[in-house]
C-alpha cells in the first residue's frame, strides 16, 4: 500500500514531457542536458546480478529516480547504494520491475561539479534476476526528477548480459 501512495506522489511530481530522441537531436545543447545512464561493474550475487547504474552529464539537482525494466527477460530484486543512498534517498520497490528512490525530507543529489567524489560513482546499484538462460539486453525506462518535480531528460544505454 505504501508503494502505491509513494508511486502516486512521485508521479504527481513528474511532469509528463516527451522524451528526447537522441537520434533526431540536432543541437549539442540538447544532448548536453540529457542525463546519460549506463550499467557498469556487473557481478554475480548468487543467482542474481548486481549492476551499478552510472549517470553522466548530471548538470542539475536530482530529487527523485524511477527505473522500470522493459520486457520480461529481467526483474528487479532490490535497489540500494550509490549516490542515492549517500544523499539520503529512500528506496521503494514495486511490482512489475519498478523502483522509486527519493528523499521524503527533500534531500537532493547535487550536480557533478558540486560533489567531491568521482564522477563515476554509481547513482544506484540494482540487483536483478535474469528470467532467461539466453543472452538478453537489459533495458530500463528511466524518469529522473529535479527539484520541484521538474522532469530531467534521461536515456539508458541497453546492456547485454550473457
Amino acid at each position: 500500500m505504501i508503494f502505491i501512495k509513494v508511486s502516486i506522489l512521485f508521479s504527481l511530481l513528474i511532469c509528463l514531457e516527451p522524451k528526447v530522441d537522441l537520434k533526431k537531436a540536432e543541437s549539442t545543447d540538447v544532448l548536453e542536458n540529457v542525463i546519460q545512464l549506463s550499467g557498469s561493474n556487473i557481478r554475480k550475487s548468487g543467482d542474481n546480478y548486481l549492476i551499478d547504474i552510472i549517470a553522466k552529464n548530471i548538470n542539475n539537482n536530482i530529487a527523485g529516480l524511477q527505473f522500470e525494466i522493459i520486457g520480461k527477460n529481467y526483474s528487479i530484486v532490490e535497489a540500494s547504494g550509490g549516490l542515492a543512498d549517500s544523499y539520503g534517498f529512500n528506496f521503494y520497490p514495486g511490482s512489475g520491475g519498478v523502483i522509486l528512490a527519493f528523499s521524503l525530507e527533500g534531500k537532493i543529489i547535487p550536480p557533478i561539479e558540486k560533489r567531491a567524489k568521482s564522477a563515476n560513482e554509481p547513482l544506484i546499484t540494482l540487483e536483478i534476476k535474469k528470467n532467461t538462460k539466453e543472452s538478453a539486453d537489459l533495458m530500463l525506462k528511466t524518469i529522473i526528477a529535479g527539484e520541484k518535480g521538474i522532469k530531467l531528460e534521461s536515456s539508458f544505454q541497453p546492456l547485454s548480459i550473457k
